[in-house]
């Protein structure tokens, strides 16, 4: 049973950290572009959106991916730079929206000098950071004093399915879980961002619930059991059963498949 495409086992799961070396980036670069067209992706971005509605002067968007939140910020009027560790990433960001202005750089050493940025905004980033305090004295480097910062990550560990087959759910998302470096990055931002030193901290909770089978296999269950097969945590008799319930829970219009994503706000203190 093929359910990875021309992937590395992996490489999803594990490799945002190390898109340039997979030998696959177009297939980040195309799972990114489901994500975002994906009902919740939006609704993320439109959280994140708000939250930065009064945060004024430059601001820059870490982990930027294929670009969409830059040009949606830039839209909006706001002074955006574009942030990705990844060349490759960078390149199709430029490609896509040439009026944007997006760089290479890693999170944890940011190319602004102290306090240039006013606000910081990262989405689906933290998830793949496995020391976020590193990133977040980082975050608190290059913003000002009363600077906004603006986190978006799931907790991995919300995910839900209308699986008739448990066990084998349980161990594709435990098997997940471990594949990814901070699988609960949404629900241990909060006190992240308090550790660092960050206040004001708010937390708004955005429920992606999936009922389309085919759309939630490209951005979730298939990245999440691929990584299972890799860790040999289910069979692969064992993952097409799983499969097969699933496809015959569509077929009767009863599939649903949710996470939870946290949207965390905070402000570096004046």
């Amino acid at each position: 049973m093929d359910t990875t495409g021309p992937r590395t086992a992996e490489s999803l799961a594990a490799r945002f950290h190390d898109v340039d070396s997979s030998g696959v980036p177009d297939d980040f670069i195309a799972y990114l572009r489901k994500m975002e067209e994906s009902e919740s992706g939006r609704a993320v971005r439109e959280v994140t959106y708000r939250a930065l509605e009064a945060a004024e002067g430059k601001g820059a968007d870490i982990g930027c991916g294929a670009g969409r939140a830059v040009a949606d910020l830039v839209r909006l009027g706001k002074d955006a730079v574009g942030v990705d560790s990844s060349q490759a990433m960078v390149d199709a960001a430029l490609a896509r929206f040439p009026h944007c202005r997006v760089v290479r750089g890693s999170a944890f050493e940011l190319p602004f000098e102290d306090g240039e940025l006013s606000w910081y905004r990262s989405e689906r980033t933290f998830l793949h950071f496995g020391d976020p305090a590193e990133a977040l004295a980082e975050a608190r480097r290059v913003l000002r004093p009363g600077g906004t910062i603006v986190l978006a990550d799931p907790d991995l560990g919300s995910m839900v399915l209308s699986s008739r087959i448990s066990e084998t759910t349980d161990a594709v998302k435990d098997a997940f879980c471990s594949a990814v470096p901070n699988p609960h990055a949404g629900t241990r931002s909060a006190y992240h961002l308090a550790d660092a030193g960050f206040t004001d901290i708010e937390v708004v909770p955005v429920m992606a619930a999936l009922n389309d089978h085919a759309s939630a296999f490209d951005v979730v269950l298939e990245p999440a059991l691929t990584a299972a097969l890799a860790q040999g945590a289910v069979s692969e008799e064992a993952a097409a059963r799983w499969k097969d319930d699933l496809s015959d829970i569509s077929r009767r219009n009863a599939f649903t498949a949710t996470a939870t994503f946290f949207v965390t706000t905070a402000r570096l203190a004046s």
